[in-house]
């Protein structure tokens, strides 16, 4: 139950980048063990978030540098080999809850509405694409 946070967190990411972690996540480039891991591309998000929750100039210009110092973060963590995986996840998701946070303030009632429902797309394709989906239903029934 724990790690479901986590997973959510790199979910929302995965989603919210589209292609840019296709485009930038080359298996040479990934440190041996950490090949799930994607490069982070702030910019590209920043432009699918105008797309798809049409962001005017003023919420550019603060969500920008939400997301590079998010993404400066999480590089940076992804560099220490001293912490140990439950560690990791633990930072990753603390770092991604924050901005999740700050960005959430910027945003209207309306587009969080949205922003909320695009991150629980990107969680249910995701658990799809591991073969972990489980039908709303059946998961609430006893």
């Amino acid at each position: 139950m724990n790690r479901l946070p986590a997973f959510t967190a790199f979910a929302l990411v995965a989603a919210l980048s589209g292609q840019a972690f296709a485009q930038q996540a080359a298996p040479s480039t990934a440190p041996a063990g950490n090949q799930h891991m994607h490069k982070f591309d702030a910019q590209s998000q920043l432009q699918h978030l105008t797309k798809q929750l049409q962001l005017t100039p003023d919420q550019q210009a603060k969500i920008g540098p939400l997301l590079q110092q998010r993404d400066q973060q999480l590089q940076a963590m992804q560099g220490d080999a001293s912490l140990k995986p439950a560690d990791r996840r633990a930072k990753a998701q603390s770092i991604m809850q924050d901005t999740q946070n700050q960005i959430g303030g910027v945003l209207t009632q309306e587009q969080n509405d949205k922003w909320k429902a695009m991150r629980e797309r990107a969680m249910e394709h995701a658990q799809e694409k591991r073969g972990q989906k489980v039908p709303a239903a059946a998961s609430s029934s006893g």
